[in-house]
């Protein structure tokens, strides 16, 4: 049961720079979802991991999350309490209760592990609207960038199956190999591509 009464996450560094959860959350608002988080995704991009070195008492990072809706909004909206779910927010997935819109809220299939699922929200949906400005994609060829990142690893799978034929361009040949999993057709590896766009004719 999630307590009516205000809690606040304080988080705390540690000697080795870790950031762990002391106490937490404050109670959903009435249009928001409390979700039990089991998981979460880190991201070098966004600097949250990097930020956990400096971060003051009371901050709470984090965008992706995956979880069990502990208490569904208050107006009926979203998913129902017991629901498996990914989420997103601007700040707060840190922490073990987490207060979020049911509209950006998704409920996932038993088959889809917490842990696969909290990947998604931020990288499969920028993948997905980067693809979307290309319009349709059945035979042509899409070229991706840092396909060994996360939101690369979307865009590869997604453009695969809309359908297109994926160039994907990984720095360090150690990576190839997992980007030849997700569905490219064929892995660039380097940095410099002025060669290739010259070669290939991108459509």
């Amino acid at each position: 049961m999630v307590p009516q009464e205000q809690l606040r996450t304080l988080f705390v560094a540690d000697e080795l720079h870790a950031i762990r959860v002391v106490a937490q959350i404050t109670a959903p608002a009435t249009e928001s979802a409390a979700i039990e988080r089991y998981a979460l995704a880190l991201s070098r991009i966004r600097g949250e991991v990097r930020d956990t070195t400096t971060a003051e008492a009371g901050e709470r990072p984090g965008w992706d999350l995956a979880g069990i809706v502990g208490q569904p909004a208050a107006d009926g909206s979203g998913p129902k309490s017991g629901a498996r779910v990914i989420g997103m927010v601007t700040a707060g997935a840190w922490a073990e209760l987490v207060a979020v819109p049911p509209a950006v809220l998704a409920e996932i299939p038993d088959t889809v592990t917490f842990a696969q699922a909290a990947t998604l929200p931020v990288a499969g949906l920028t993948a997905l609207f980067a693809l979307e400005k290309g319009g349709f994609l059945l035979n042509h060829t899409v070229l991706v960038t840092g396909a060994s990142g996360g939101v690369g690893h979307f865009a590869t799978q997604l453009a695969r199956q809309a359908g297109a034929s994926v160039v994907a361009v990984v720095r360090r040949a150690e990576r190839a190999a997992s980007v030849k999993e997700m569905g490219a057709h064929e892995v660039v590896i380097g940095e410099d591509l002025s060669w290739l766009v010259r070669s290939v004719r991108i459509t």
